[in-house]
């Protein structure tokens, strides 16, 4: 027997293929920008802190398709870098991770200092102006507290050596690392905190609430939906979307990805989106918030 392999609908993917730039997005873009501005001298680091799945990852993703350099007939560039924190977290083990990012054929080759050596010369002949290290709060694990130091004075050590800003990408407790250092606290003076959606009508800012931005958030969302659903900026279905996803974009996501996989040409009701949150929920659900009242969901999730 021919093996097959399952594919999604071709809707399917190309909802997920979809970029919505909502607030949070934005804001980190523009900060990535303004790291980009410093290239040169006296490079501004720059720090950004979520918990996963609040979208810091596509946020790099859109700055990095906006801003890379394409390549001629003649050279390759890599204007922006994007390193994946190594979860050991040594000096090595993180100039390794740079190599392997910047293209080197052999990034695991020679001593930590021969390594660095390699690193500033391909940044400069790739023309490099940023680079970002997500997953950084593996530095911040107990058992890579000891080589955090020397890893500090590597990140201050590359933007001297560069010119280049540096941009530092974890979850919440990796804000400590800047507290470790002075210099590396100075050189980062600027930070941006991804929050989870909520509806609690917190000002955000002179302009908008909380609520304002998640359903401004949906109504982008609701205008890429393939298929004919509930109308999902009524207050009322945002909230159930609100507590099934724990005010995370990569649920959301999920969850109306499966509403539109299993979709038959029907309007997608409550019902769907129940079965499409079973379908992701990694524990029982005794209280599905599409399900509940309207009074059951006010008790039970806010």
């Amino acid at each position: 027997m021919s093996y097959v392999q399952p594919l999604r609908k071709v809707m399917t993917e190309n909802f997920l293929n979809c970029s919505v730039f909502h607030y949070d997005c934005n804001k980190v873009i523009e900060g990535l920008v303004r790291s980009l501005k410093s290239t040169g001298l006296n490079p501004a680091g720059l720090m950004i802190i979520g918990a996963s799945g609040l979208g810091k990852s596509t946020a790099i993703r859109l700055f990095k398709e906006q801003y890379s350099k394409p390549a001629t007939e003649t050279h390759s560039y890599q204007t922006v870098v994007s390193v994946i924190t190594p979860e050991n977290g040594t000096v090595k083990s993180m100039t390794c991770a740079l190599l392997k990012a910047l293209g080197c054929p052999t990034p695991d080759r020679g001593s930590a200092h021969s390594m660095f050596i390699r690193a500033v010369k391909l940044i400069e002949n790739l023309d490099t102006k940023i680079i970002i290290f997500d997953e950084i709060q593996h530095l911040t694990e107990k058992n890579a507290q000891k080589k955090t130091q020397p890893v500090i004075n590597f990140v201050k050590n590359l933007m001297s050596e560069t010119n280049c800003p540096v941009v530092l990408v974890g979850m919440p407790d990796a804000v400590d690392l800047l507290s470790l250092d002075e210099q590396i606290e100075r050189r980062f003076s600027k930070s941006i905190i991804i929050k989870p959606f909520s509806m609690t009508n917190e000002k955000i800012d002179d302009e908008f609430t909380d609520t304002d931005l998640y359903i401004s958030f949906l109504d982008s969302i609701a205008d890429i939906m393939p298929i004919k659903t509930i109308n999902i900026t009524d207050s009322n279905i945002a909230k159930r979307i609100l507590a099934a996803s724990k005010g995370k974009i990569s649920i959301i996501i999920m969850i109306l990805e499966h509403v539109i996989e299993s979709n038959d040409g029907r309007m997608a009701t409550l019902s769907d989106f129940s079965r499409a949150y079973r379908e992701i929920a990694d524990y029982d659900i005794q209280y599905c918030p599409f399900l509940v009242s309207t009074k059951q969901l006010e008790k039970l999730y806010f």
